[in-house]
Order: structure tokens, then C-alpha cells, then sequence
């Protein structure tokens, strides 16, 4: 194979190298995302901990109710922005008659991905000299029209009528 750069080539000799390049930054990759995870997770449990979420909740309580999301709900939602997993688990273990809301915040949280996810992305962008603004924007969007939809399926889809 002939390119314009030849440091493009990759051929037998060099195979082994190459994959082992892969493997490298792949396994370096894993173990930055895991720490990120790690990370966030123990600020998460620090900010729970200190009351930090009771706090906030009491600021954003007229927010809340304007979007007619109970109180119960806001420590998951803020867990959830911080970092996706913790606050996905903790809205799925809120007993509630009315399984739908579960589902269309779990959908926000799904398509923002949490503060954890961004710092993520940037962390590997960064390196490029890429804007992390436009994907912000579009995280957001996504959040939003993700809990629309979900909202708009589940109220007039009759099969996934959920609420008990």
C-alpha cells in the first residue's frame, strides 16, 4: 500500500506495535473514564452526606413545583446531573404510584449523562483544542427533548400506560 505519508503505513513488522499502541491508550482510556466515575460518585456521596442536596432543594423548590416534579424526587435529579448512574439508581428505587415520572426523569438524566460524562468528553477533547460548548448545548437538548418524548409516548401510548 502506497500513501502520500508513509508514516501512514502499517505492515507486518509493524502490526504487533500498532496493536499494542491500541491496547495501551484503549486500557489508559477505560481507567480515566472509571476514575471520572469513581470520582464523582465519592463527591456525590460527600455533597449527600453534608446535607449540601437539602440545601439546593430548598432554593429550587419553586422550580420544581412550576414542573410539577415532587420534592422526593430532587436529591435523585441532582444526583443524577453530578453523575448518571447513582442518580438513575436512586430514581428507580422511589416507590411511586405513578411509574411514568420515574421513567420521563430517568430519560432527562439518560440524555444529559451528568457532569461526570461532559468532564469525560472534555477531558479527551481537550487535547484536540475543541470547543466543548456546542456539545453542552446539544447534552442539554437532549435531556430536554428525551423527557419530551418520553412524556408524549407515555401519555398517549395506551401500552405504556405504567401508572398504577
Amino acid at each position: 500500500m502506497k500513501s502520500g505519508n508513509s508514516s501512514n503505513l502499517v505492515d507486518i513488522g509493524n502490526l504487533g506495535e500498532v496493536l499494542g499502541s491500541s491496547i495501551k491508550n484503549s486500557i489508559n482510556t477505560i481507567v480515566i473514564i472509571g476514575g471520572f466515575v469513581v470520582l464523582f460518585s465519592v463527591i456525590n456521596s460527600m455533597l449527600d452526606n453534608t446535607h449540601f442536596f437539602d440545601i439546593v432543594i430548598k432554593i429550587l423548590s419553586p422550580l420544581l413545583n412550576l414542573f410539577n416534579i415532587p420534592l422526593n424526587y430532587c436529591d435523585s435529579i441532582l444526583s443524577g446531573i453530578i453523575e448518571l448512574t447513582n442518580g438513575v439508581s436512586k430514581i428507580c428505587s422511589i416507590s411511586n404510584k405513578e411509574i411514568s415520572t420515574n421513567i420521563i426523569i430517568c430519560a432527562f438524566l439518560l440524555g444529559f449523562g451528568g457532569l461526570s460524562v461532559l468532564l469525560q468528553v472534555l477531558s479527551i477533547t481537550s487535547k484536540n483544542n475543541i470547543s466543548i460548548k456546542p456539545y453542552i448545548i446539544g447534552k442539554i437538548l437532549h435531556a430536554c427533548f428525551a423527557a419530551l418524548y418520553t412524556y408524549i409516548i407515555l401519555e398517549n401510548t395506551m401500552i405504556f400506560n405504567f401508572n398504577l
